[in-house]
């Protein structure tokens, strides 16, 4: 009897690359601004990133650009989202009182500081980050930018878009 064998080694592992921006920007001004500066032409997807939680759901803008010529799709997501909870407080009266708060939630709790991640999945394994990093740093409404290693991130499942 022929046993059969998978060979799973046999896959092809894309290059990816995640980039952070700083910049204090509503997201529609970020991806003008990045088509702008880097020639891309970012667009908004119906779909945005969607995180459930017990309590509410965490909805983070998100925008893409895919480059056919050059197999490469660049993604951006906004770190930050507003929350509005309703806290209800105990009193001894007859009537309860309840307080609407507002709360920053973000998609990578590691790395709250950071207000957009720039997500460039390619199969080019010699793509210039530092030269794209540059690029957006002459943006002057953009505080810093910096390359994030994918390893480090502990909640990798939220940068998952699909």
């Amino acid at each position: 009897m022929a046993i059969n064998k998978l060979v799973l080694d046999s896959f092809e592992v894309d290059a990816f690359y995640l980039c952070a921006i700083h910049a204090s920007l509503p997201s529609y001004k970020m991806a003008f601004l990045l088509n702008r500066q880097l020639e891309l032409k970012f667009s908004r997807v119906k779909n945005d990133v969607e995180v459930l939680t017990p309590k509410n759901i965490e909805i983070y803008p998100r925008y893409v650009f895919e480059d056919d010529q050059n197999y490469t799709t660049f993604t951006l997501v906004k770190n930050k989202c507003l929350i509005y909870e309703e806290i209800s407080i105990e009193n001894t009266d007859l009537f309860a009182e309840s307080i609407t708060q507002q709360t920053t939630k973000n998609l990578i709790p590691e790395l709250k500081s950071v207000d957009y991640f720039l997500k460039i999945e390619t199969h080019n394994f010699n793509y210039s980050l530092k030269l794209l990093i540059s690029k957006i740093l002459k943006i002057t409404q953009v505080i810093t930018a910096f390359a994030v290693d994918y390893e480090t991130i502990k909640s990798k499942n939220n940068l998952i878009f699909e």
